[in-house]
């Protein structure tokens, strides 16, 4: 029996970078073999034999053939007279097709991957890449994670030849890709690769409507070239913002400008009413691609507000009361995340706008007095003018300090 580290653990060594998995493959053995070494390991796998032992993976070496269409269409066969070699020809891209003898400390590269990390290229192994769409979404995701890697262009070529695949996978796998990309720190390029390969509009249609439309009056959008662009721009600033990137905040700032896809070219460059129009597409992309309730509502709120928010001053006390309730139950931080998206958006950190709202946030405590409580539509409007109350209180204080 041989057994062989696989995969990201092996391919993050040689980067420096710390794996936070670890895969395994066994050789050479049967299942009874196995169990005699491993007794407490735990059956995962259903199609082909894949065991848990301390919370590590350990899958038997395996070959698969197309059969039918999707990522499933697949026949598998696992026995003990499958190579590592054979094993490690089913992967996608060659820098995944690493494996380590955990024994002998044997490397065994058969496609060069070594060579791939060296030269900073994605490479895929065969042209078997193409029998499953899902590697598209994984090369997208791999080139954001190593955004200062290039693409073979045989690669993109058979990326693009996937497309009427995609919609055969499942949208909770797509989700998965794209939570990981958002999870790195150049996440635009999960985007901006799956629409070099015209794949963008299976399951993120809204951000690839908002290719080829104006970002907005060129005073404003100098140096963006249309509203796809500008949308990466903000997407990688947002991943800036923290040292670890945050899926949520990018997420939000992913989706902050989607109802721009949505504007009638006769009003170009404006988009009056995008921000309430974005709600709709982002409900719709959020459905789409299976996205967690927290992405959906952090997303949402970015649309709505992230026009709003820098107007405030000038607002109602009824709206303001009402928008900074919301904002301060944004799942990507409250308002101090959303801040962030301003920024993202803008480019530009919004000093003024944060002092202005720290010094009304007092408005969020206000509390129902007890003997005003239970009134029902009664209380609610109480609640609301002892609030209006204290907001033109702290208003006033302001202005003071600010003459």
């Amino acid at each position: 029996m041989l057994i062989f580290q696989v995969g990201g653990a092996v391919r993050d060594r040689f980067l420096g970078i710390n794996a936070s998995d670890s895969d395994f493959v066994v050789v050479g053995a049967t299942v009874e073999e196995f169990l005699v070494r491993f007794p407490h390991a735990i059956l995962i796998g259903k199609s082909f034999p894949v065991f848990s032992v301390d919370g590590k993976e350990y899958a038997f070496a395996r070959k698969e053939r197309k059969v039918s269409p999707g990522y499933r269409g697949f026949e598998i066969e696992s026995d003990p007279g499958i190579s590592i070699e054979d094993d490690l020809s089913r992967r996608d891209i060659t820098i995944n097709a690493i494996a380590k003898n955990i024994e002998t400390g044997e490397i065994i590269d058969p496609f060069d991957g070594i060579g791939d990390l060296r030269k900073k290229r994605i490479v895929h192994v065969s042209e078997a890449f193409s029998e499953d769409p899902f590697r598209a979404y994984r090369v997208a995701r791999f080139a954001s994670k190593f955004h200062d890697f290039t693409i073979d262009a045989g690669t993109l070529e058979l990326m693009t030849s996937l497309k009427n695949e995609l919609n055969f996978l499942s949208a909770e796998r797509v989700w998965t890709e794209c939570f990981k990309a958002l999870c790195c720190k150049k996440p635009s390029r999960f985007f901006t690769v799956l629409n070099q390969c015209g794949l963008l509009e299976v399951h993120f249609k809204e951000v690839f409507c908002l290719a080829g439309v104006p970002a907005g009056p060129e005073e404003y959008h100098p140096d963006d070239a249309d509203s796809f662009d500008h949308t990466m721009k903000s997407l990688d600033r947002a991943a800036l913002c923290k040292d670890t990137p945050d899926p949520l905040l990018n997420f939000a700032v992913l989706c902050h400008d989607l109802g721009k896809g949505l504007t009638g070219k006769e009003l170009y460059p404006h988009h009056y009413g995008h921000d309430r129009a974005g709600e709709k597409a982002v409900k719709e992309m959020c459905e789409r691609i299976k996205a967690p309730r927290k992405f959906k509502e952090s997303a949402v709120l970015s649309s709505k507000y992230h026009m709003l928010m820098p107007k405030i001053r000038e607002m109602r006390a009824v709206k303001v009361i009402k928008m900074i309730e919301a904002v301060e139950a944004f799942p990507a931080g409250g308002i101090n995340g959303f801040l962030k998206v301003i920024y993202s958006d803008s480019g530009q950190y919004p000093h003024e706008l944060s002092v202005f709202i720290e010094k009304i946030k007092p408005v969020l405590e206000i509390r129902l007095p007890e003997k005003w409580q239970d009134l029902g539509k009664k209380s609610g409007e109480m609640l609301l003018q002892l609030k209006i109350e204290k907001y033109n209180e702290l208003i006033r204080s302001y202005q003071d300090q600010n003459l």
